[in-house]
């Protein structure tokens, strides 16, 4: 009599959803829909004999039983990957450096990471989250290889990865945007987008004045979300604390463009695999669950 076996490709699904502490949270690290993780993970118990996640209101918790095999799993991946870096040879110290708006850094970043290192083990990653307005001049500088950002202008050689409306936010719990003037929260002086904001309020005729300026996208829904300014977002910035602002004089904002953009010294076979991930996590960031 033969005992069942651990698929390693179902461990690996055990933790991404323990890691995540949901099951739509674990599919986004390993661009996989709900569904088919799902699938994985009860197939995982039917082996196991065993349930090993708690389903809650809050997405899910392991029982003491996916406790006992959490460390298992943990080797058990961990091995394979130490394996795939020994027969792929001595590691030749590639590196890649790419930047990232810090906005995405808790949502996507992790499963990008994830994704990469699977392909590309052993690569060391040099990281900068953070304002996406210097990185066009990073990348020009050789600082960065490839950066995620939104320019003013698309090159040729950007490639898109999302279009997205940008929107006039306010705090979901007060309601400020008919005060005269109006208070706003916008990026500093190097962001184009505070440019084009300030010029459209002026030709709309609205009486405005900046009480709050931040460099980071976490400053700016702060200031929103407290009730002291509205301000300008993209729709993947809100949180359930800011709601859009359809209902009043401001002007129409138009969309921004998410890019990829590439150094011209950039490592070709890295940053090809890591653009690929990145544009896989979009993809799936927009299919629904």
């Amino acid at each position: 009599m033969f005992l069942p076996q651990f698929d390693s490709d179902l461990l690996r699904s055990f933790l991404a959803v323990a890691e995540a502490s949901s099951v739509s949270g674990g599919a986004a690290r390993l661009f996989r829909t709900q569904s088919a993780v799902s699938l994985q993970v009860q197939k995982l118990e039917q082996i196991a004999a065993q349930q090993l996640f708690t389903r809650h209101g809050r997405g899910v918790s392991l029982t003491p039983q996916g406790e006992q095999l959490l460390p298992f799993a943990r080797q058990v991946v961990e091995t394979l990957h130490q394996a795939l870096i020994a027969v792929r040879g001595p590691s030749d110290r590639s590196e890649i450096r790419f930047g990232m708006p810090e906005e995405y850094s808790d949502t996507l970043l992790p499963s990008i990471l994830a994704g990469f290192t699977q392909e590309q083990p052993g690569v060391r990653v040099l990281m900068r989250c953070g304002s996406s307005v210097e990185f066009p001049r990073a990348l020009a500088a050789g600082e960065l290889d490839i950066a995620l950002h939104a320019p003013e202008i698309v090159s040729a050689d950007d490639v898109v990865v999302r279009r997205e409306s940008a929107l006039w936010a306010g705090s979901a719990f007060h309601e400020v945007e008919n005060r005269r003037p109006l208070p706003v929260a916008l990026f500093d002086r190097a962001c184009w987008w505070r440019e084009r904001c300030l010029d459209l309020l002026q030709k709309a005729g609205v009486d405005y004045e900046i009480v709050c300026t931040c460099e980071s996208v976490a400053g700016i829904r702060a200031a929103i979300s407290s009730g002291i300014a509205v301000g300008v977002l993209p729709h993947s910035a809100f949180t359930d604390r800011i709601r859009r602002l359809s209902k009043t004089d401001l002007p129409q904002l138009g969309e921004t463009t998410l890019v990829l953009t590439r150094s011209s010294a950039a490592p070709a076979r890295l940053a090809d695999s890591l653009s690929a991930i990145f544009l896989k996590a979009f993809r799936m960031l927009e299919t629904p669950a």
